[in-house]
């Protein structure tokens, strides 16, 4: 778990990187998946990159449910994950300059 906050865009990068990895655009992870509180908790360090990359592809599995509203139900017409992406190893946090490297 981070121990520092990040910025507003730092967080953007890191969920860029992960929508890049799954070839998803980024934005239905910030409208579907992720709700106000889980954007909180990314902000406060409190979200590990680790597990929100996790919960990504598990709600894709379950066809992109608007969790971030309290739906459950898949996504009509769902986007199709083109292939996999690099791993999330290149993703590093510079804690110092409050910036994600990718």
């Amino acid at each position: 778990m981070c121990e520092q906050k990040l910025s507003d865009d730092a967080c953007k990068n890191i969920i860029r990187k992960i929508a890049l990895k799954h070839k998803i655009e980024p934005r239905l992870i910030t409208t579907r998946l992720m709700s106000e509180e889980d954007k909180d908790d990314m902000r406060r360090g409190e979200l590990p990159i680790e597990a929100l990359n996790l919960h990504v592809e598990v709600w894709i599995k379950a066809g992109f449910p608007d969790y971030a509203h309290g739906l459950t139900e898949s996504m009509e017409n769902p986007p199709v994950p083109k292939q996999r992406g690099a791993p999330l190893d290149d993703i590093i946090v510079d804690h110092k300059r409050n910036r994600v490297l990718i």
